[in-house]
């Protein structure tokens, strides 16, 4: 991710630190040692590359002796920066392609990914096909820039194969039947989802759309854990990114998918619901013919 693709309060908070490590003579590597941190870490938390904790800033600021009144501004300001935000349309912000692989690092760099999706498939679960539509349809990417952006979103599917990673997905069945395109398309993405269901570290459920009118409603989400680094909860919206690292805000909405993963069905339940699904599709499809 790239620092010229976040607010820019976020950049500046970086370069505060930095600059109280420098004023206090300590180098990333001496400040990270005395933290038990990685020198990597330091330098992700100073060019604005990931998240932080208050806890990891009051250490910060224990490290360099800072004063009071210093204390009390910067942890001030970092309550405030709890969520990143990037915008769309940011002229500085890489082409959709570049940022699918950005994406992947920091899927690759998780011990955890969740999944709540209430509107579409999720990017992890889809074909080609469907993502390709869904571009079409669904976002601000120009039509020329499509092809690199499907192949990126592809590629970063590999991290569904990394047995060592633990990837938790729960959509509603309302998002599995919204059509970007042919009958075809919506069975072949539902025969997709059937077959990673079955992989060891993959776990799919979706809310019926009986249990979707009892369960409560809320906007789709991406929960990243990390070894290193405070975890995050990634929104999209219409017109910008957030990233939330607030460890009180991560906590409700872990709390709101452990509620949602517990109304969904899966294993054979998620089978039959799939396959009753893709049986309605084809007969809408003989109908029409």
């Amino acid at each position: 991710m790239s620092s010229d693709d976040l607010d820019p309060r976020h950049r500046r908070f970086g370069e505060r630190l930095k600059k109280l490590r420098q004023d206090a003579g300590l180098s990333a590597a001496a400040l990270g040692q005395g933290l038990g941190w990685s020198q990597s870490k330091v330098s992700k938390i100073e060019n604005a590359r990931t998240g932080f904790t208050s806890t990891d800033i009051e250490s910060w600021l224990d490290q360099c002796r800072a004063d009071d009144e210093v204390r009390e501004a910067v942890l001030g300001e970092a309550a405030e920066l709890g969520t990143r935000v990037r915008p769309w349309r940011n002229a500085d912000r890489p082409d959709h392609a570049t940022q699918q692989r950005v994406r992947a690092v920091r899927d690759v760099d998780a011990t955890e990914i969740l999944i709540f999706q209430s509107e579409v498939v999720p990017g992890l679960l889809q074909t080609p096909e469907y993502t390709r539509r869904l571009l079409e349809v669904h976002s601000l990417v120009p039509p020329e820039a499509i092809p690199a952006a499907v192949i990126a979103r592809m590629d970063r599917q590999t991290v569904l194969f990394d047995e060592a990673k633990r990837i938790e997905v729960v959509i509603t069945e309302t998002a599995l039947r919204w059509r970007p395109g042919t009958i075809a398309l919506s069975r072949a993405q539902l025969d997709r989802i059937g077959t990673l269901a079955a992989l060891p570290n993959v776990e799919i459920g979706v809310i019926s759309r009986e249990q979707q009118e009892l369960a409560r409603p809320l906007h789709s989400f991406v929960l990243l854990e990390f070894s290193d680094e405070p975890a995050a909860v990634q929104v999209e919206t219409l017109t910008a990114e957030q990233e939330v690292t607030d460890p009180a805000d991560v906590a409700l909405y872990r709390d709101f998918f452990t509620e949602q993963r517990e109304q969904a069905v899966r294993g054979t339940d998620l089978t039959a619901l799939l396959a009753a699904i893709s049986d309605e599709l084809q007969a809408s499809a003989q109908t029409l013919s």
